[in-house]
């Protein structure tokens, strides 16, 4: 018998802003299905039976919250891809004044070293795929910037020399800071995914319930099935 005692009815959750774009389709298909069936657990008509089967108002409120904490944390890897793709665009900037600034400083060294090759090579002149890989181009920036205080190149002042070390130095805070936004931005989702694990959970010991209260096999039961987005004709999948 179902105890006749009034059961508190939970304060649905406000429907939070649908955040798309870099964030995977099926988390926010799981979010969008915990808060439907959030919100039908917390619909007076359905509370008291559920509170009977354990699936109280605090239990509400539990799926409520780990909806909206989902939803941060939905919001938060759209943040952080954003800065993601402006920290690639900043060091892509930053990269390409690097490498006008070894360039113009390899322009003198050739030059000036015009019959000495092994000179040249020292400069990275005729290096194969020059600035391509990061690694090898912060080795070679800071070779060519070491050799470049040491020779007196034909037109590289010390303006100029100054302005290439600011360059090769602004390149390197742009990369860190890249890769700082990567590790965040992955960071994030995992933790959005672990959290969908954790609301999933909670959304299946609702719709378990449901199949307790409401089974399938009677057809009187369809509508609130639906309401909690469960099948109408069959059980719940496990």
């Amino acid at each position: 018998m179902t105890d006749s005692t009034s059961t508190p009815t939970p304060t649905p959750a406000p429907k939070a802003k649908r955040t798309r774009g870099d964030v995977n389709k099926q988390i926010l298909a799981d979010l969008e299905l915990s808060e439907t069936v959030a919100a039908a657990a917390a619909d007076p008509a359905h509370a008291a039976a559920l509170a009977d089967e354990g699936v109280d108002a605090a239990a509400v409120t539990n799926l409520n919250t780990l909806n909206s904490q989902g939803r941060d944390l939905a919001k938060q890897v759209v943040e952080n891809k954003k800065l993601h793709l402006d920290t690639n665009k900043t060091e892509a900037k930053a990269h390409a004044t690097l490498m006008t600034a070894l360039r113009g400083i390899q322009s003198r060294a050739k030059r000036k070293f015009a019959k000495d090759k092994p000179r040249q090579a020292a400069y990275g002149i005729g290096k194969k795929n020059f600035g391509q890989s990061r690694n090898e181009l912060d080795q070679d920036a800071t070779a060519i910037l070491k050799l470049a205080a040491a020779d007196t190149l034909p037109g590289l002042t010390p303006v100029k020399l100054t302005a290439a070390n600011t360059a090769y130095t602004g390149w390197k805070q742009t990369f860190i800071a890249q890769n700082q936004a990567a590790e965040t931005q992955a960071q994030a989702v995992i933790n959005l995914t672990a959290k969908a694990g954790a609301i999933n959970d909670a959304r299946r010991d609702v719709q378990h319930a449901v199949e307790t209260i409401w089974p399938h096999t009677n057809k009187a039961n369809t509508a609130t099935r639906r309401a909690f987005q469960m099948p109408a004709d069959q059980a719940l999948p496990k």
